[in-house]
């Protein structure tokens, strides 16, 4: 392999990397359909439970790394949210 890589300038190395990079691209996109941009979902309630889930996940980072003055923002938007899901049934 590392013949194969020594034998090519980097032009040529560049060139390859791109068609493979299609390559692999264009099987994707027969494979799973249309993927870009990545908005799985547009209802509101996903999102909002989305986001609830990345909060509680930098929560717990935040509290290992005892940052607890960014804790009580994140804490603040996580109420928000929850209070907003709660309007929202």
């Amino acid at each position: 392999m590392d013949n194969i890589i020594d034998g090519l300038n980097d032009d040529k190395f560049d060139e390859n990397i791109d068609q493979l990079a299609e390559l692999i691209f264009k099987k994707l996109i027969e494979r799973y359909g249309p993927i870009y941009p990545l908005n799985f979902t547009s209802n509101k309630e996903e999102i909002l439970i989305g986001e609830l889930a990345r909060l509680s996940t930098v929560l717990c980072m935040l509290e290992d790394r005892e940052q607890y003055e960014k804790c009580i923002i994140v804490k603040n938007r996580i109420r928000n949210i929850e209070a907003t899901l709660k309007n929202m049934k």
